[in-house]
């Protein structure tokens, strides 16, 4: 797209403030306990080890970097391992331990993707309903289905009915039955080009592969929304820490500010600027995208916050280093152009 073109596009964009819905989310099961102040109830628990005593915590099932405890030699924990959505767990059960619950849209869209298969992804069997609450489109996602209910195109309210919580999908047994619920932004819409350059295996879920959604924290969004009801998912994204900045070049189409102008809090330059700069939180979600003033021909590390550990495991991999060292790992560099389009 022309940069002419985009600018018009996002002025016409911020100037649509009517079109801008009330965020009301429904719960996506019966179990309310997260509302409740008791997130033990809430999360589904995960197995795990550390030196060499079995545990079973329920912190494993929340939204962050909550797995894979590494103890550094500073005595220092650090759990390397992002957990990108909410895992839920069921209220109720047969006899045979089976679970019954059903899975709802947790607002009003439409089905915009559907794997009734268990084999195509470690989400096992999942649906992707998308979101339109006047400020660009939500993705929301729910994993680990024992049945699907419901098609591509099928339009949804809050707490209609998409499945049966179950436990298709990676690693997952009846013991530890849940379902895995994100809210996501699309990272591009062309998608499909990136990872035919970057990958060689084969993209079987489009544009809604997992690489291309990337997560918000949908735990804080309902808790704050329980405080505040106008809150919006735009705010809770451009409120969530910043974690470090990468420059790309100014002439990358940055698509991405077609969906999410509010990304961009800063007046648009009359001609492609020097540079973008993208801020990310420490899981890969952009908080922030502005025109920038050095020239760039690649992606470039401009900053990260400063830490004592090693940033490989606070960014997935996309900040390699540690201390004043940083450097921007190949993983980073590949994210930056996802989201800047820059990947001809």
């Amino acid at each position: 797209m022309k940069f002419a073109a985009l600018f018009f596009l996002l002025a016409s964009t911020l100037n649509l403030h009517s079109q801008i819905q009330r965020l009301s989310l429904a719960l996506p099961t019966d179990n309310r306990a997260l509302l409740e102040g008791k997130p033990e109830d809430f999360y589904m628990f995960i197995d795990r080890t550390v030196d060499g005593q079995a545990t079973t915590p329920w912190e494993g099932g929340q939204f962050g970097f909550v797995r894979d405890p590494k103890r550094l030699t500073t005595g220092e924990t650090l759990y390397s391992r992002f957990h990108e959505g909410l895992d839920i767990k069921p209220v109720s059960r047969d006899e045979k331990g089976e679970p019954l619950d059903e899975v709802r849209s947790i607002a009003r869209g439409e089905i915009v993707h559907s794997v009734p298969q268990t084999g195509k992804s470690n989400y096992g069997r999942y649906l992707v309903v998308k979101h339109d609450w006047g400020y660009g489109p939500f993705y929301s996602l729910y994993a680990h289905l024992r049945e699907i209910r419901g098609v591509v195109g099928d339009k949804v309210e809050a707490g209609t009915v998409l499945g049966i919580l179950g436990y298709s999908g990676t690693g997952i047994d009846r013991r530890r039955a849940h379902t895995h619920v994100e809210l996501n932004l699309l990272l591009s819409p062309r998608f499909e080009a990136w990872h035919d350059a970057m990958h060689r295996s084969p993209n079987l879920n489009g544009v809604y592969n997992g690489l291309n959604l990337v997560g918000m924290d949908l735990s804080g969004l309902y808790l704050a929304l329980q405080k505040n009801p106008s809150t919006s998912a735009a705010q809770l994204v451009t409120q969530t820490e910043p974690f470090f900045r990468i420059a790309v070049p100014g002439s990358a189409p940055m698509e991405i500010l077609q969906n999410y102008p509010w990304l961009c809090h800063s007046a648009l330059p009359e001609q492609p600027p020097a540079s973008w700069e993208i801020t990310f939180s420490a899981w890969g979600l952009p908080v922030s995208i502005q025109p920038g003033a050095d020239r760039v021909s690649i992606p470039v590390l401009k900053w990260v916050k400063p830490s004592t550990m090693p940033y490989y495991f606070q960014t997935r991999g996309c900040v390699a280093g540690s201390g004043d060292k940083p450097v921007l790992s190949s993983e980073g560099a590949s994210i930056a152009r996802l989201i800047s389009g820059d990947f001809k």
